[in-house]
C-alpha cells in the first residue's frame, strides 16, 4: 500500500476553529507533530511534512482524508476500552474541524513564533534497556520462489545468572523494509535446536514456532512497546535462553539483497508480585473464500483462573478488515477487550489497557477476525482473488490476538 498520509492522532491545545484565526504554526502543527511526524519525515515511510510549505500545499488533501475517515489508519477503538496513548491513534471531531477550517480559509502559515514548543514525534520507548537481545549477525533473507517469505530464528542468551522477570519489552527493527513481523519466544528446552548446526548463528524455523515455545512478545509495523503494570512481570529462569523469530517478506525488487540485524530490548526486575503470560489467542484452521468481502473467523477459549487482561496486540495480514476480542463472563455479561473497525497492516497497534479486564473461572474469551477477499480490496494481491488459508506467508492469513494476562491481584482472588 502506498501511503500518502498517515495520521496518528494526539491531543492538542489548538482553539476551536474560528475561520481566519486558524494558522499552521499555532493550530495545525501541534496536531501534525504528534499525529504524523512519526511517518511523515525525511526518513519516514510516507511523504515528509518537515517543510511547512509542503503541508500548506496539501491542506485540501488533509481535510479530505481526515474528514472521510481514510486517515488516521484504523486503530483500536477507545470506546471499546481505554488504552495508553489512544489519543495518538485517533482524531477528535475538534481536531478534524481545525484542519478543515484551516484548509477552507486559505491555509495560512502564520507566525513561526506562535508555534508551541516542539513535542516528541515518536511513540513511547522503554529505552535505555536493562538487556538488549540482538541476532548474532546480519542476515540476508533467502526468499522462497513460491511465496517470497523467509522465517529465520536466532537463539540468544539473556545473560541472567538468577531468575528475573520481564516488565517491558520493545522490538528494535534494523531494516523495516523487509521485516514483516517479529516474535520473541521462550523455549522450555533448546536441545533439539542443535540438530542442524549452531542455533545462535540462525536457523530456518516455522512461522508459528514450536510446541515447547511460549510467546514473550510480538511486533508488527506500527506496534508500540509492551509495558506491564508495576509489580507484574513475565518470568525468566536463571541463564535463560530465548528465540528471536524474524519473518522477512520479498516485497520489492532487491529485497533479497538487503540485510537485517534486529533484536529486542527488555526491562527486567529481580522480583514481582504477580506473573504474566502472553497468549496467542485465535483460530489456526480456516480458509477465506475467494471473492468474499466480509468473511469472519473466530475462536473461543474457556478461562479457568482468576486473572487480568493487561494488553492485546491484534495480528492479521493483508486481507484483514476488522478485529474483535471479547470476554463473556460466567454471568452472561459481555466485555469488550479490543475492537478495530478496519485494518491496516502498516499500523498494528498494541493496546496497553489503562484498567485491566478481570477474568474469572467460567469466563470465555472470543477472538474474531474479518477479512475482505474481494477484488475491491486495495490490499488484494491476487487477480482474480483466490481462496486464502491460514499460513505463515504474508499472502496467507493469520488471526491472532496476542493477549497479555496476569495473575489477579490478591484482593481480587
Amino acid at each position: 500500500m502506498v501511503l500518502l498520509l498517515s495520521f496518528l492522532a494526539c491531543k492538542t491545545d489548538a482553539p476551536e476553529p474560528d475561520g481566519s484565526a486558524i494558522t499552521y504554526y499555532r493550530d495545525v502543527r501541534p496536531v501534525l507533530d504528534m499525529s504524523c511526524a512519526r511517518c511523515h519525515n525525511d526518513e519516514g515511510i510516507a511523504s515528509s511534512f518537515d517543510d511547512p510549505a509542503v503541508v500548506q500545499g496539501l491542506a485540501a488533501t488533509l481535510k479530505a482524508y481526515t474528514a472521510s475517515g481514510y486517515m488516521p489508519p484504523p486503530a483500536p477503538a477507545p470506546d471499546c476500552r481505554e488504552y495508553a496513548s489512544s489519543e495518538r491513534f485517533t482524531l477528535t471531531d475538534a481536531q478534524k474541524a481545525t484542519i478543515a477550517a484551516w484548509a477552507d480559509t486559505g491555509a495560512a502559515l502564520g507566525d513561526p513564533a506562535d508555534a508551541p514548543a516542539a513535542r516528541d514525534t515518536t511513540l513511547e520507548t522503554i529505552a535505555p534497556y536493562d538487556v538488549e537481545l540482538w541476532a548474532s549477525q546480519p542476515y540476508t533473507p533467502t526468499f522462497t520462489s513460491t511465496d517470497g517469505n523467509d522465517y529465520r530464528c536466532f537463539l540468544i542468551d539473556v545473560g541472567n545468572s538468577a531468575p528475573v522477570w520481564i516488565t517491558a519489552l520493545q522490538a528494535e527493527i534494523d531494516n523495516p523494509r523487509i521485516v514483516h513481523h517479529v516474535v520473541l519466544f521462550q523455549p522450555s528446552t533448546v536441545d533439539d535446536l542443535y540438530a542442524n548446526g549452531d542455533p545462535y548463528a540462525g536457523f530456518s524455523c516455522s512461522g508459528v514456532g514450536q510446541s515447547n515455545w511460549s510467546t514473550l512478545g510480538a511486533w508488527g509495523p506500527g506496534a508500540n512497546p509492551t509495558v506491564l503494570p508495576e509489580g507484574v512481570g513475565m518470568p525468566l529462569p536463571a541463564n535463560a535462553q530465548v528465540v528471536l523469530q524474524m519473518h522477512y517478506f520479498n516485497s520489492f525488487d532487491g529485497a533479497d539483497q538487503e540485510q537485517d540485524q534486529s533484536g529486542y530490548g527488555l526491562l527486567l526486575s529481580d522480583s514481582v508480585e504477580r506473573n504474566a503470560v502472553n497468549i496467542p489467542a485465535g483460530p489456526t484452521r480456516f480458509t477465506i473464500p475467494a471473492g468474499d468481502e466480509n468473511y469472519t473467523v473466530k475462536e473461543q477459549y474457556r478461562w479457568d483462573t482468576n486473572s487480568e487482561v493487561l494488553a492485546v496486540w491484534p495480528h492479521m495480514h493483508l486481507l484483514g478488515s476488522g478485529f474483535e476480542e471479547t470476554v463473556t463472563h460466567a454471568d452472561g455479561s459481555e466485555e469488550c477487550l479490543m475492537r478495530m473497525d478496519g485494518w491496516d497492516f502498516h499500523n498494528q497497534v498494541t493496546a496497553n489497557f489503562l484498567q485491566p479486564a478481570a477474568l474469572q473461572p467460567g469466563d470465555r474469551i472470543r477472538v474474531a477476525c474479518t477479512y475482505d477477499n474481494s477484488a475491491n480490496n486495495p490490499a488484494q494481491v491476487s487477480s482474480p482473488p483466490v481462496d486464502v488459508a491460514f499460513g505463515e506467508g504474508t499472502t496467507d492469513e493469520m488471526c491472532f490476538g496476542f493477549t497479555l494476562v496476569a495473575d489477579a491481584a490478591p484482593s481480587a482472588r
